[in-house]
């Protein structure tokens, strides 16, 4: 069932505009974004909380990216394709004002509407955070065209995607990117890329199968035990050694996904 865009939950700057598009937009209740948990802050890196993520290393190879580019959040922050906002701690901090949308409704979004739609008057932020959103918006080309529409010259977005990682929120999985795909995207779309990352490389992907195998051979039956035997190997990992790499060799072929940051030009 569609849902028009409601109020509330909008700071003063929004609600002119919010008014404006609210007949405009409409959103599914179907697209429910079911992420695991919220990160938890580790000495300023945002980190997969293992009572809710069976999986650590995907996560930390976003987690520790992001922290490495803590210094690019500024003014006000789209969190595009919020779901359950896992990197509020990590980036409210550091920015004026947080804007959190999604396809539906949950605790703490402020709008209403889709990636590939965005109804915000053009140069509305300073920072736009779209992690793991391209493969689930029916057209990708425009949600990257709309990321550059909303942001202020200057402004960057730190985006994430999936490689060869498994099907997840079915049926609104759409699409995979290798990294020059992602590159070649937002490229086209007038951004200037300023980093380029995998999450990680063949070792990481084969550890992710294998905690994904172990947790389905088990189903339900999931002890305090397995968690702990589960975690404690992967936190061991992401304590010692920095996850997410250049795409090159190994990791430019054989990744979970691959990671940008980029900038709109001021001219």
């Amino acid at each position: 069932m569609a849902r028009q865009l409601g109020g509330g939950g909008l700071s003063r700057a929004f609600v002119s505009f919010e008014n404006a598009y609210r007949a405009e937009v409409t959103v599914d209740d179907a697209r429910v974004r079911h992420r695991q948990g919220t990160a938890h802050m580790v000495d300023g890196i945002p980190l997969a909380d293992a009572a809710s993520t069976l999986s650590l290393l995907p996560a930390a190879a976003v987690g520790q990216w992001l922290a490495t580019h803590t210094r690019l959040l500024h003014g006000r922050l789209l969190d595009n394709g919020c779901g359950n906002q896992p990197f509020r701690t990590w980036y409210e901090p550091h920015v004026d004002e947080v804007v959190a949308l999604d396809a539906t409704p949950s605790s703490g979004v402020s709008v209403l509407g889709f990636a590939d739609r965005l109804p915000f008057p053009a140069h509305t932020f300073g920072t736009v955070l779209a992690t793991e959103i391209l493969e689930h918006v029916e057209n990708a080309e425009r949600a990257a065209s709309e990321m550059f529409r909303v942001l202020r010259p200057g402004g960057h977005a730190l985006v994430t995607v999936p490689y060869l990682y498994p099907t997840h929120e079915a049926p609104f999985d759409f699409r995979r990117f290798t990294h020059f795909g992602l590159a070649n995207l937002l490229e086209r779309h007038g951004f200037e890329v300023l980093d380029l990352r995998a999450k990680g490389g063949p070792g990481v992907m084969l550890l992710h199968y294998v905690v994904l195998a172990a947790s389905q051979a088990l189903g339900g039956q999931r002890s305090s035990w397995f968690r702990r035997g589960i975690a404690g190997p992967q936190q061991i990992i992401v304590r010692r050694r920095q996850i997410h790499r250049q795409p090159t060799g190994g990791c430019g072929i054989l990744s979970l996904g691959y990671m940008a940051a980029v900038r709109k030009p001021i001219a």
